[in-house]
This record gives C-alpha cells, structure tokens and sequence, in this order.
C-alpha cells in the first residue's frame, strides 16, 4: 500500500509540474526559436524638478562662480539651470534660474539661455526647437555653512562624454569672494 501511494504522489508531482512549468528553462528566446516582447504595464511618473528660490545672496555666490569658472561652448548655445546633475530625469526637464538672476548674468562675458529651451535626447543636451546640441551648465547651491561661506555644485554637460562637474566651496572675505575648496572633481 505504500508502495502504491508513493507512487500516486509521484505521478501527481510529475503532472503538476508539467501543468505549471516547473522548473528553470534555461532555453534563452534565440534558441527556442521564439521572441520575447516586454510590456511595460506600469505608468510612467515623470518626475519634473521644483522651480528654484535664490536670495541675494545666492545669486552673489552663483555670480562669483560664474565669472571664474571658464566655461566653453565649441560655438554651441549654453544653458543654464538650477537643478543638480542627479535630479535630472531621461528628457532634462531642467529649472530656469529664477529672474532675480537675471541682471547678475548680464553683467557675465558668456550668454546663457535659459534650461527650459533645451531637452535631453539619447543623453545629449539638444535645442527644443532648432535640435542643435549644446551645453547645459548646471549650478547648485548646496549649503550655505555660514552667512560668509557657501558649498555650490558646478558642471557642463553637452553628452556622455562631454561633462566635467565639482564641488566648489567659496567665502566672503572682507567684501569679495574667494574660492576656499574644490572636491569631487569629474570629468568625462
């Protein structure tokens, strides 16, 4: 009787294995001869970065930066945003600096556009109306660590291997900017 009944369950696992698919395949699709097509069922959020409030202060520091940095387009059109490197998302959908910048940025050698022209294709910063690449310069205030020093994060994009970034800590000494400390130096 046991002997049956072992049996039995045997029998019963080989069919319900057979029924579900038990097992690994280990078949990949080309050998099988069939395709394998993914569906994405999940909606897609498309996260769009929060538009940047700066202070006077703020847009001194930003100021300093930008006109000691060297900033280089190749004669492609620059553009500039708030948003940090990894806030971005697959388009950009970068921030435009906020207006009160905007008599800062006249006063600077380089003209920038603003982000909200550009988009991101393939991973290369791209007129939205023209296609023309260009470069994205992003600048980010970080910390301010006293009401003299503050931590910015400094970078250009123009594609994959195409970008520099860095860390830029600067301070007010006596009525001007000075740099005090670059970190996290990148290039690609």
């Amino acid at each position: 009787m046991f002997k049956m009944s072992a049996f039995t369950s045997f029998v019963f696992l080989i069919v319900a294995c057979v029924l579900v698919g038990c097992g690994d395949d280990l078949t990949t699709p080309q050998e099988s001869g069939s395709e394998v097509s993914t569906v994405n069922t999940e909606p897609t959020i498309k996260v769009v970065p929060e538009p940047v409030q700066l202070s006077e202060r703020d847009c001194e520091a930003i100021f300093f930066v930008l006109s000691t940095e060297t900033i280089s387009n190749g004669g492609q059109p620059l553009y500039l945003t708030p948003t940090g490197r990894e806030q971005w998302n697959q388009q950009g959908d970068w921030v435009s600096m906020p207006a009160l910048l905007s008599p800062w940025l006249a006063r600077l050698a380089v003209e920038f556009n603003p982000a909200a022209d550009a988009k991101l294709d393939h991973g290369y910063v791209r007129d939205k109306e023209s296609g023309a690449r260009g470069t994205m310069v992003w600048i980010e205030v970080k910390e301010w660590s006293s009401a003299e020093e503050v931590t910015l994060d400094f970078g250009l994009w123009g594609g994959p291997l195409d970008a520099s970034g860095k860390t830029i800590t600067c301070f007010k000494k006596n009525g001007r900017w000075e740099v005090k400390e670059i970190t996290n130096v990148w290039l690609s």
